[in-house]
């Protein structure tokens, strides 16, 4: 018995000692995620967010109007923080849209997959838009959810089924970190008449307001210009 008892306590040692050095090594490799510039806030600083409501939490930034068109979810690139994506949200809600950032664990959305979805609506449609990493976590638990009637893929593609839903994907020229090959494998899993559009000039690291990403490619437009395209686009998919 005081073997048994030795052996538990050991055991029990050992899986807590891997969870404490998985969790030191997550948060090592997390700590320098790409932050949002003061370039950004500038530019928030100028638009009138009268009649939004913010909702800044531990698990998501929101912004909440009355009678929204449709329910926005953006889900942060792998090591991006979620605040990287505030100009994007705010120029969707002005547009007369509910838009939550998703605050993930560590700044890497394949942690929790499925966290994503408890911001999702009941009784109104939800676009679920994810940029890099976050674009393939938004169609793990897009996949087979009624609720979600639209995908955008911002320099990203699925790795689930999301060939019931409307699909944009948006890339930029002079993007490095996206293969575009992998999208062209991913093309079983979205629907025949998925749109696929390159900004011109653009690269990876402008679908968010962050600054250089490594082993990406130089953009010759602004951040503002790929934020404001982007904003573009996806109101004429969406509307």
């Amino acid at each position: 018995m005081k073997l048994i008892i030795k052996i538990i306590k050991i055991s029990s040692i050992v899986i807590i000692s891997v969870v404490l050095l998985a969790v030191l090594g997550l948060f090592i490799y997390t700590r320098d995620s790409y932050k949002p510039l003061k370039a950004m806030y500038d530019e928030i600083e100028s638009l009138d967010l009268e009649g939004i409501l913010v909702i800044d939490d531990f698990d998501q930034i929101s912004y909440v109007v009355e009678q929204p068109i449709k329910n926005i979810i953006i889900v942060p690139g792998g090591k991006v923080k979620p605040e990287s994506y505030q100009y994007l949200a705010i120029k969707l809600a002005l547009s007369g849209y509910d838009v939550t950032i998703v605050r993930t664990v560590f700044n890497l959305a394949i942690l929790t997959p499925n966290y994503g979805a408890r911001f999702l609506k009941a009784g109104i449609d939800n676009v679920v838009i994810g940029h890099s990493l976050g674009g393939t976590v938004g169609s793990m638990f897009s996949s087979n959810d009624v609720r979600v009637t639209e995908l955008i893929f911002l320099a990203s593609y699925p790795i689930s089924d999301v060939s019931d839903k409307n699909v944009l994907i948006i890339t930029g020229e002079f993007d490095l970190v996206l293969d575009i090959k992998d999208v062209e494998d991913s093309e079983n899993l979205l629907p025949e008449g998925y749109t696929l559009f390159e900004i011109s000039g653009g690269n990876h690291a402008q679908f968010g307001w962050y600054g250089p990403q490594k082993g990406d490619g130089t953009a010759v437009i602004s951040t503002k210009t790929q934020q404001d395209t982007l904003v573009d686009l996806i109101l004429n998919f969406i509307d």
